[in-house]
Parts: C-alpha cells; structure tokens; sequence
C-alpha cells in the first residue's frame, strides 16, 4: 500500500510536551506498518521489494533477495544507484557472523591529490560530470560475491526480476520525472539523446510513460552467463572504459581488472545495552553512529521527550561534535591511520558529552581527540565531503535469520551523466567524494576509496536476539538519519515506520564553525521558536535522508517492516 505524504504536525509545544511526558513520543503522521511472518524486503521503491521477495518465495535466503533487490533497484531507480557505482552491505548469518562487505569505487591509477584543485577543475565541474568524476564501480564485483559466498542461488535466478522489468518496462512516477528533468542537460551533454532510456523523442519520459532498458537486461544476460568476468575485463569492460575516456576520464582496463571487494570487520557499539553493527572506513557512518549515540546515553532522552526542544538541544550539540571529529579525522584507513578505537570509546564520549551544555549553543565546534583514549598521539588530519542523496538503501531478512542491509550509490542523480553505450550503466561521479584540496587525507589517489556516510545497520536486542535492520539515504546526514531512527525505536518504543517517519533534525559543522540547525517539516512551530530563543539559526522544512527497515516483534512473533514516505519506498512481507 502507498503511503501517504509526511504531514505537518499542528499541535501546540505544551500539548506536544505534556503526550512526551505522559508516552514518549509526539504526535506522528499514521503509521503504515507492514507485519509478516516468514521474510521482508524494505526498500525505496516497490517493485524492488517484490523483487526480493520474489526471490526469497522461491526458495532463496535474505542474500539472494538482497541482490534481487538491488538489481531491481537499478532498474526503477537509475539515477539512484546500480551497475555503475559502488556501496556498502552489513550481513548477519544465520549463525550469528556479521560482515561487512566494501564495494566502494576507487580512484583510477591516473587520479592525483591536485586533479580538482584548480580554477578550471572547479569553473568546469571534473569532479561531479563526465569522465573525470568516474571511479572505478564495485557494486557488480560486490553483488556477485555476496552471493557465491554466502547466497544460495547463481546471479542469473536472481537477476531474473530485474530483467523482465527492464524489458517489459515499469511506468514512471511524477517524483522519477521530475528527477530526470532536473538532469537533461547532464544526460543529454554526454549521450545521443535518441539513446537515453530514460528519454522520448529528446524529452525526458512523462509520469506514466512506461521506462524500457533492453540494453541493461542486456549487460545483466551477459553477466549471468560469463560472470563478473564480462564487466571486469572482458566487452563491457572495453564500453566502460571508452565511455569514461571519451568524456574526458583516464581510466584503463587495468584499473577495472584490479578491482576488489573487501570484506571488512564491522564497527561494533552499543546504546543502553542494544548491539549495533555498521560500516568502517572508508565510511565515516559505522564510527560516527556509535560516537553520536555513545553521546546521547549520558543523557535522559526517553524521560526529556520526543523532538521536545530539550532533546533536540542535546542532540543538535552532539551532532556538532561527532560532524567537527568526521572532518578531522576520516579518510580511507588503507591510507591513513584513523582513531577508530578512540570514536567509538565510551570514555571518549563520555568527555564530549560533557562539553554539552543543555540550553547553550556551540557556535565554535573545534574536532576533540579522540587519539588519547588508544594511545596515539594527537594528529588533526582533515578530511573531505561526500556522497549526496542520489543513495539508495534497503534490509531484507528470511525465515531463517539472515539479515541484510545495503546501501548503494552512484552519487549525484545520474551520476556522471555517463551512460555506457550498448549496456544502459549509468557510471557513478565518486570522484567528487574526495576532496579537492591537495592537502586533505581525502584527496584523489590511485586505488584510494572516497570517504563515505553510507551507513547499513544492524541492531541486536541487549539479549543477542535480532532487533532491526536500517539504512539510509541522504550524504552526511545518513549518520544523524540512522540515530535518530534508532533512537525512536529504543527510547520511545515506535514501530518501524513511526520511528521512520518522525520529523528529524540535523546540525553540521564547516570548518570548525556550526551551521545552521536544519528541521524537517513536521517540527511544532512553538519547539522552533524555543529552540530559535535558545539561539539556534534555524534552517526549516528540510529534506533529511529517506530509510528503510525491518524492526523484528517477538511479542508479535512478527517482522515489521517500514519503509519512508519521502520517497516511493515500500515494505513486502510474506
């Protein structure tokens, strides 16, 4: 079922008040929660979930869904993620192992730390259109060996869904149509727009108009029969790498040959007993959602009250401190040493909590250090920028108890505005993730993986058992988005689309000095004006990140699915 719009929430801050005190949690647009029994796929558009799901009735586990859905994904969204791009998966097996799999881009070998640095670099926009921007994908290398390792069916069975969506054609929403105009003159700039999938007769395809893509369930036929061989090295190789230099790139076979998926330990919290698992470098999220938390459990957030203007004080001040760490510390740890024992410290946060003053505002939000509660020396290194909301996000989870959450990105819509002739991969613009300063640990180099927010999760109950699993999009903000979304479950008791759906808040940090306290529509006028007084610039009806997640109901014996109505997610169960 569709959900409807996020509404505005119109009760005064007193009444508002006085429902926290008494339950813990505002006032929130109606739920739209979805309970099964046996499997659940949420994700950012419904066609993908049914994919999955699809999948998973068959007989696949919550792998295979994961990747069925992540190929659909590709169809129904492609400016949001697929073939062209790279992303991160967090998996629990059934036996209780959790991993982490990295299939971020890479630099190619020709990148340099002074290739976006100049005027004519930033004047003509290298880093986020054309050949330049391109990093080297790892999303199919990621999907394959999520499956030959721990999937129980070959990349052709669970490409099947996909495929007949990109052939038969699914129909466009207004949402999609308005994102493919926003980018014509990207698409239409490096492709013969007689070419475009996404286009009719040099006009970006209209709300209900059906998007048809035989050459991506074409590049999807040969993967399934040649393996990830076909994109790596062999002709689509070749197509990637002459699209890529055509448009002003310099990539080489090689780097599309060297390519490899990491399999990375999990960054491990824990938030008033929960177990949560996330993603390390070269994402900065894992790290930074158990800092942010690590901070809110020294205070009393379920008895101070949901988006009360207390409760957003202390977590507006904490974002400031966990954004001021990001910068200074966070890059590709292949690269750099990383204090990632020292983020995630309960002392350590312990200290930046108590640099919280409840009522005041932080204008001056200098990095902490982090270095001393390992034993390193202090070293502030400064790190760069990251993915914006072109992201997309999903959790899948089986009878048997495997869970998966994935987030994957190409970027900015569309990417690179690159689309590989004869195969329909719309190629990431990565490259912009680096920094362009020279100096900067983020800077471009050879094989180096661009600093990230993606953040898949997920959670154990203070017991062991299966709590959730949660992801999101929206660059920098998938950090807060995920926290807070955690919180809304712990604290306040939601179900999973409750907790979605609540109104969130976000406060950033830009070159040492806060920004403005961004609010999601939603926010009782009164909480803004108490939290203007406070003296926050307020920054009003923003768009933070769009989720998706499974919570699991032991009382209910149930999956809960939930999925955000920012967007076009929808959860399925079965």
């Amino acid at each position: 079922m569709r959900k409807s719009r996020l509404g505005l929430w119109t009760r005064g801050f007193l009444v508002a008040a006085a429902l926290a005190a008494l339950a813990g949690v505002a006032a929130a647009a109606p739920a739209q929660d979805v309970y099964a029994k046996k499997g659940m796929v949420s994700s950012a558009h419904e066609l993908a979930s049914k994919a999955g799901v699809e999948i998973m009735r068959r007989g696949g586990n919550a792998v295979d869904a994961a990747v069925a859905t992540a190929l659909a994904l590709n169809v129904v969204e492609p400016n949001a993620s697929g073939i062209g791009g790279g992303g991160f998966m967090t998996l629990r097996t059934r036996d209780g192992k959790v991993v982490v799999l990295d299939y971020r881009e890479t630099a190619p070998r020709s990148a340099g730390k002074e290739m976006f640095a100049s005027e004519q670099a930033k004047k003509e926009k290298w880093s986020i259109q054309g050949g330049r921007s391109v990093g080297v994908p790892g999303w199919l290398a990621g999907m394959i060996y999520a499956l030959e390792h721990y999937g129980t069916m070959t990349f052709g069975q669970v490409a099947e869904p996909a495929i007949r969506l990109a052939e038969k054609g699914f129909p466009i929403h207004p949402m999609q149509n308005q994102v493919i105009t926003d980018e014509f003159d990207k698409l239409t700039r490096y492709n013969d727009p007689a070419k475009v999938a996404f286009l009719k007769e040099g006009l970006p395809l209209a709300a209900g108009e059906l998007c048809v893509q035989p050459e991506l369930a074409k590049t999807y036929r040969l993967v399934a029969k040649e393996g990830s061989k076909a994109f790596y090295q062999g002709e689509i190789a070749k197509a990637i790498v002459e699209a890529v230099n055509k448009s002003g790139g310099n990539m080489t076979l090689q780097d599309l040959k060297d390519y490899k998926v990491l399999v990375r330990e999990p960054v491990f919290g824990t938030y008033r007993g929960y177990k949560i698992y996330s993603t390390p470098p070269a994402s900065s999220g894992g790290t930074h959602i158990v800092e942010l938390l690590n901070i809110l459990e020294n205070f009393p957030i379920a008895k101070m009250g949901h988006n009360t203007p207390g409760t957003v004080n202390v977590l507006a001040e904490a974002m400031k401190l966990i954004y001021a760490d990001r910068a200074a510390y966070m890059a590709d740890t292949a690269f750099v040493k990383v204090p990632l024992k020292g983020l995630a410290s309960k002392e350590y946060a312990k200290a930046q909590a108590e640099r919280i003053r409840e009522g005041k505002v932080a204008s001056e939000v200098p990095a902490g250090d982090p270095w001393k509660y390992e034993g390193g020396k202090t070293a502030y290194l400064g790190g760069g920028i990251d993915e914006r909301v072109s992201t997309s996000s999903f959790s899948v989870v089986d009878a048997a108890g495997n869970i998966v959450a994935s987030t994957n990105t190409v970027n900015y819509f569309f990417g690179s505005g690159v689309i590989v002739p004869g195969y329909g991969i719309v190629l990431n613009d990565e490259m912009d993730d680096f920094s362009s300063d020279p100096k900067s640990v983020n800077a471009p180099e050879p094989g180096k993986r661009p600093l990230s927010s993606m953040s898949p999760t997920v959670v154990l109950d203070p017991k062991g058992n299966p709590y959730m699993t949660v992801g999101a999009a929206g660059a920098t903000r998938i950090i807060t988005s995920v926290a807070q979304i955690l919180m809304n479950c712990i604290d306040f008791g939601m179900t999973m689309d409750q907790a979605i759906e609540q109104p969130r808040v976000s406060n950033g940090v830009f070159g040492g000095k806060a920004g403005k306290l961004e609010l999601e529509k939603g926010f009782d006028p009164k909480t803004a004006e108490v939290l203007q007084a406070m003296g926050y610039v307020l920054d009003k009806d923003k768009h933070i990140g769009t989720a998706q997640g499974i919570l699991f109901d032991f009382q209910k014996e149930t999956l809960n699915g939930g999925a955000d109505s920012r967007r076009l997610g929808v959860p399925v169960g079965f």
